[in-house]
């Protein structure tokens, strides 16, 4: 609680300091829900909030991407002086909204807080977005998620009208067995479009391309968590994991999956190129969630907080890059080891993250989702196998195609990367580095 009205008293600050005030205090909030994270596996009720490992997890993943989304747009808004305490003011409401979404404990409330993050979200594409197509991807954003989540209000409306609670404490003790397949459409399908998987993902690749660094970065970080939240949230409410239905849905993420991967490898805009192995990376991750294995569930969580920070790190990358060169197409690129071997290195880095290779924490996560795909059906291990090799194949791609070959000759004349834009990249390195030192907090995870 003493967080949220931390929050609430940053939004309402108005001091010439606030950008700095606004990124300090959301970096030390990070470490201060650090020691949630050793909380009972019952988790603590505080009035409308609920707090468990699951959701504090992901309440330090939206500190941390926030104060980073501060730090990346330096360039772009406070030293140019782009409407700078209206960016910080948006980019601090979201942090707020996604956090609230994380904790509150009444389905009304629920919904009403995944809807509201659109708005912010969309200020950030609408304002400070690159080309005038902004206004079209904003368009496909707001249709697409407000569109699938009206059966979401109608059918949360009907569930607390039946059973007279929107208490998600209270339902969990009902035991709901018998539910049909047009509850299930009506309650996932809206968090399937903000995850998204493959068919309703048209939305995606549109809001990056044109979204500015921040945007990219708060979407492939948090809001593509709401969706999976949710989905978590939802299981454990309404228990409809044994339907024959689930089968088709495990075939639909990995199927689109493994298409998204193969798009990935055509691709020449770098933004699209990432946003697309995020749509792979979730569809593997909603797939381990529905087998309905203990390792799924943990490695689905695992793989929200990794790609959440891998993501992000790789959407940063891609705008240094296109600060320095004026471009995100990958024939433009080329021998950016020559000139800069610091930032090849991080990349390098990032991009192995990317594909799930040692030594970092999405090894362990696609290890753990492959295991409950193939406990799940034998069938599912050719998905799996050609998903691992087209993961490393537009990886390495990506990589090679901008650090290695012959050097453009108008590229002798760029500049290194600053130390706040080194800075940037390692804190998103670090953590996906440090966290495999403890593993096992996964584990304690009760669902």
């Amino acid at each position: 609680m003493g967080m949220l009205m931390g929050i609430i008293m940053l939004l309402l600050l108005n001091f010439w300091l606030k950008w700095e005030l606004r990124l300090w205090f959301m970096l030390i909030f990070s470490f201060m829900s650090l020691k949630y994270l050793n909380i009972d596996c019952s988790g603590v009720s505080e009035f409308y909030f609920s707090l468990d490992k699951v959701s504090m997890i992901l309440v330090l993943l939206s500190f941390w991407t926030s104060s980073l989304m501060l730090l990346s747009s330096y360039k772009s808004v406070k030293s140019i002086n782009n409407k700078v305490s209206f960016f910080s003011f948006c980019v601090l409401l979201l942090c707020f909204v996604v956090i609230v979404f994380f904790l509150v404990e009444n389905l009304i409330m629920f919904y009403l807080f995944f809807e509201v993050s659109l708005i912010p979200t969309l200020l950030l594409i609408l304002s400070w977005g690159y080309q005038p197509e902004r206004l079209q991807a904003g368009m496909y954003m707001m249709l697409y998620t407000v569109s699938a989540s009206l059966p979401l209000l109608l059918c949360l409306l009907l569930w607390g009208y039946q059973e007279g609670s929107y208490s998600m404490d209270l339902i969990k003790l009902l035991f709901i067995n018998d539910i049909s397949l047009y509850w299930v459409i009506g309650l996932l399908l809206a968090f399937l479009v903000k995850l998204p998987i493959y068919f309703f993902h048209l939305w995606l690749p549109k809001a990056h391309v044109e979204a500015p660094i921040s945007g990219s970065m708060i979407l492939a970080s948090v809001l593509l968590k709401l969706g999976g939240y949710g989905i978590m949230r939802f299981m454990g409410l309404f228990k409809f994991l044994g339907g024959s239905h689930m089968v088709l849905l495990v075939v639909i993420c990995l199927w689109g999956g493994l298409l998204t991967s193969v798009i990935c490898v055509g691709q020449s805009d770098m933004k699209s190129l990432i946003a697309y192995s995020s749509i792979g990376h979730m569809g593997v991750m909603l797939a381990g969630m529905i087998s309905g294995f203990i390792i799924g569930w943990e490695g689905a969580i695992l793989m929200m907080v990794c790609h959440g920070l891998c993501s992000s790190g790789l959407f940063c990358l891609g705008n240094l890059i296109y600060e320095k060169i004026n471009s995100r197409s990958l024939f433009l690129c080329g021998g950016m080891i020559n000139y800069n071997p610091m930032m090849s290195l991080l990349m390098f880095l990032l991009c192995i993250c990317n594909m799930g290779a040692p030594p970092f924490i999405n090894l362990v996560s696609e290890i753990m989702l492959y295991i409950s795909m193939y406990m799940y059906s034998l069938y599912l291990l050719f998905f799996v196998l050609m998903m691992v090799f087209m993961g490393g194949l537009y990886n390495l791609v990506f990589y090679v195609t901008v650090d290695h070959g012959q050097m453009m000759s108008f590229m002798k004349v760029l500049n290194v990367n600053k130390s706040n834009e080194n800075l940037l990249l390692v804190l998103h390195i670090i953590p996906l580095l440090m966290f495999i030192l403890n593993i096992g907090y996964i584990s304690g995870i009760d669902f």
